[in-house]
């Protein structure tokens, strides 16, 4: 168990004196109208332009079972290359896209193929990719069970994962604080990039860019919902194990009271002017699937249902009631398989 002694009575009162200025309210401006300001402010601050389409290159092929399977170099345009997988059914006509987002999970040396299993994969990363599976989606590959139900799936290894990954937590405090010295964070990174994978994704082969969605758990769940909420590009979003509001997390036992993960989590630059709900309802009235475990221990069901009882204010403000979907499900910080069908039914309605 984490404690927060070392959250200074300064964190505490800033976190119960914060009235987050950014947040919807309804009793001063109307929702579509918060909505397009609330957006343009955000992308300003996270100093978020134009989203460039990176560059993609084959690195190899394979084919499994009905589904073709590609290992991808991209570049983004800061400069930086990422391996990715993008596995799709062999079937004629466009077909839906899902950016499929990894977790964080303090485990560094796998990222793209915690979600998707190639056959042809070298050993080690196979036995890990195996296990990562059986911990945390409940023995199953999550890329390859949404190709299976003809979705054309892209993963790709955040800064710190996979091809990129450094030593450990010591890596990922070392990336913080080297990209903090420019005035840039972690979580910044990943968000521009996942935002030009997600335009990547868009322009790719035998997709069609008007049933193109988000999806992942975890620190992917986070980032699945940002995206739906700052990008046209995401129609849909599914965010699983990653939901709270700002108080309800900065309390005994978070990882918020703590470096590591967090710093892939906050944005400075917009940190105290809104609340997590109310940054994911920017994607309102997008239909948008949020899942939470009654016994997570990272996010309380209290602290889950007040975000989403926040949430479903704004999505009814946009008269999309039906649009948006929370559940608490059973089970702790993992992704079982009954949870993921549910969410791959829904996707099938929405898309």
């Amino acid at each position: 168990m984490i404690d927060d002694e070392n959250m200074p009575d300064l964190a505490r009162r800033l976190r119960d004196r914060n009235s987050f200025a950014w947040n919807f309210d309804p009793d001063v401006s109307d929702v579509a109208t918060w909505q397009m300001e609330t957006r343009d402010a955000v992308r300003r601050a996270l100093d978020i332009g134009t989203t460039a389409t990176p560059s993609a290159s084959v690195l190899a092929e394979w084919d499994d079972g009905g589904l073709s399977g590609q290992h991808l170099r991209i570049g983004f345009s800061n400069g930086e290359t990422a391996d990715a997988y993008w596995l799709r059914p062999q079937t004629r006509g466009p077909a839906p896209g899902i950016l499929l987002l990894h977790d964080h999970g303090s485990s560094f040396s796998i990222g793209r193929q915690k979600l998707i299993r190639r056959p042809d994969e070298e050993h080690d990363a196979a036995v890990q990719s195996a296990d990562w599976a059986r911990r945390f989606y409940g023995g199953r590959h999550l890329g390859n069970a949404l190709a299976h139900r003809g979705y054309s799936v892209l993963c790709v290894d955040a800064l710190g994962w996979g091809g990129r990954a450094g030593t450990g937590y010591e890596g990922q405090q070392a990336l913080a604080a080297n990209l903090m010295q420019f005035g840039q964070s972690l979580a910044g990174v990943v968000l521009r990039e996942d935002l030009e994978a997600l335009e990547l994704l868009r322009h790719l082969d035998g997709i069609d860019p008007e049933r193109v969605a988000s999806f992942g758990f975890s620190m992917g769940g986070a980032r699945a919902w940002q995206l739906a909420a700052l990008s046209s590009g995401a129609k849909a979003c599914v965010a699983a194990g990653w939901m709270g509001t700002l108080s309800g997390l900065m309390q005994s036992g978070s990882n918020q009271l703590r470096g590591q993960s967090a710093f892939y989590l906050l944005h400075p630059a917009i940190a105290g002017r809104i609340d997590y709900p109310h940054l994911a309802a920017l994607a309102a009235p997008k239909p948008a699937l949020f899942l939470s475990g009654r016994d997570d221990r990272h996010f309380p069901e209290t602290v889950a249902t007040d975000a989403f009882r926040q949430m479903r204010g704004i999505w009814d403000a946009t008269r999309a009631s039906d649009a948006l979907r929370t559940r608490m499900v059973p089970g702790g910080h993992v992704f079982e398989v009954q949870p993921q069908e549910d969410a791959i039914d829904w996707l099938d309605r929405v898309l």
